[in-house]
């Protein structure tokens, strides 16, 4: 059995961005919990409206919840996958376009002590010992996160300001081709495949699966936070230090995009933490936290 302690969403900036959560319940309890990240549109286009990212990530939440819990992981990443194939069609999407439509998803399916995940959402399990973290991020996000940081870093020496990179970002500019082709390293093995949902058969080696035994708390994070940490106070306290401390990401924790003027994050965030075995359960369930934060402050 599953309880959820707490959970919160939050979009970067205006508009409902590209992450999704996912908690669905019938008599018995929750049965199925999903943190769903839409991957950033690098495309430009629009479908009816929405990007490419959040398209997706409606699609993944629509078939697990219609799929509910059971079976194996590898049978309902095949069902997502058929349905992102009809995504992809009904947009015109060819088949071996590089910016498709595509998410990424960590699952929980607390009656069968199981969680799964494809891509680079955060894990994190309580046992006896302690917590367990298994951070999302791949390879490829650390070296092409590493090289913006590095040029960016070369052009504050050369005295550009932070806030003319954090309204320009060169960095992002300079990254843009490899953004743009880096889904042909996706789902393919090598030292920077990676795994996503996009309509393409994810191999099993990108299916990862955490048994639940003599676990007590599982927390899904999506990667607009640091990691997947034991409550959603220190997730978003050690956000706000890191946003506060380095807004252009570009130090201690880099990516491939900074905070942009008059956002509150470099990208949106989805947390949720639940309790399994009827554990560590409070006495009243948290309702989800929506809406942007403040504006982080332009830098000078």
């Amino acid at each position: 059995m599953g309880i959820v302690i707490e959970h919160a969403f939050t979009p970067k900036g205006a508009g409902d961005g590209e992450d999704r959560l996912l908690v669905v319940e019938d008599r018995d309890g929750v049965h199925t919990i999903a943190v769903i990240d839409g991957v950033t549109d690098k495309s430009g286009r629009s479908y009816d409206g929405m990007t490419g990212g959040a398209q997706a990530a409606e699609c993944v939440a629509a078939t697990l919840e219609r799929l509910g819990p059971g079976g194996a992981p590898a049978g309902a990443v095949a069902a997502v996958t058929s349905d992102l194939v009809r995504l992809r069609r009904r947009w015109g999407v060819a088949d071996d376009d590089p910016v498709a439509p595509a998410a990424v998803t960590a699952v929980l399916w607390p009656r069968h002590n199981l969680a799964w995940r494809v891509g680079d959402v955060h894990v994190a399990v309580k046992r006896s010992g302690g917590w367990e973290h298994h951070p999302g991020d791949s390879p490829l996000d650390r070296v092409m996160a590493g090289v913006r940081a590095a040029y960016l870093q070369c052009l504050l020496a050369e005295g550009h300001s932070p806030a003319e990179l954090a309204a320009h970002d060169p960095g992002r500019h300079m990254l843009l081709p490899l953004l743009t082709k880096q889904s042909r390293l996706a789902l393919r093995e090598g030292p920077y495949g990676y795994g996503v949902l996009d309509g393409r058969p994810v191999p099993d080696a990108f299916i990862e699966t955490f048994s639940l035994e003599e676990v007590t708390e599982v927390v899904l994070a999506s990667d607009g936070y640091l990691s997947a940490a034991p409550d959603l106070a220190a997730a978003e306290h050690q956000l706000a230090q890191s946003l506060a401390a380095d807004p252009l990401r570009i130090g201690d924790h880099p990516s491939t995009k900074p905070v942009a003027p008059g956002a509150s994050s470099f990208d949106d965030r989805t947390y949720v933490r639940v309790a399994l075995h009827g554990l560590a359960v409070p006495a009243a369930r948290l309702p989800i936290v929506t809406g942007a934060d403040e504006p982080v402050a332009e830098m000078t």
